[in-house]
């Protein structure tokens, strides 16, 4: 899932067939840095596929909400305040980092960092919706 450290390499190596069980922003990412022709065209894919997760991630909490009881919906309510303060956090801090770096290629991993950070919670809040699901049908 760490494209950037990747891209390098999938410039240099043919297309493999995309594993089926990556997620399809995962395959749609590839497909688009794959054909890139610049830095700024696998910035451009990189910033499509972190504007899906963050889609992904929305859906995946209001559907993780219907499903929540009321003590469960505050608790995760606090802790996805405070997962956005840290993401804001590290934001601000990797835009300092890689702000001061020199390259193109770091524009990159910066892109790549932060979209990231979005795809790990997108993920997460995701397998507790299907951990949530799975235990309400045996509970059924």
């Amino acid at each position: 899932m760490k494209h950037v450290f990747l891209l390098a390499l999938f410039a240099l190596t043919p297309a493999v067939a995309a594993d089926q069980s990556e997620h399809p922003i995962e395959v749609e990412l590839q497909r688009c840095t794959d054909t890139a022709n610049s830095n700024h065209g696998m910035r451009n894919c990189i910033d499509t596929a972190a504007a899906a997760w963050d889609k992904d991630l929305n859906r995946a909490w209001g559907e993780l909400m219907g499903l929540l009881g009321p003590a469960e919906k505050e608790l995760a309510r606090v802790a996805q305040r405070k997962w956005v303060a840290f993401r804001d956090a590290e934001i601000a801090a990797l835009d300092a980092s890689y702000g001061a770096m020199e390259g193109s290629m770091y524009q990159l991993m910066h892109a790549d960092a932060i979209a990231a950070l979005t795809s790990d919670r997108a993920s997460h809040l995701q397998n507790v919706l299907e951990a949530k699901r799975a235990n309400l049908q045996a509970g059924s």
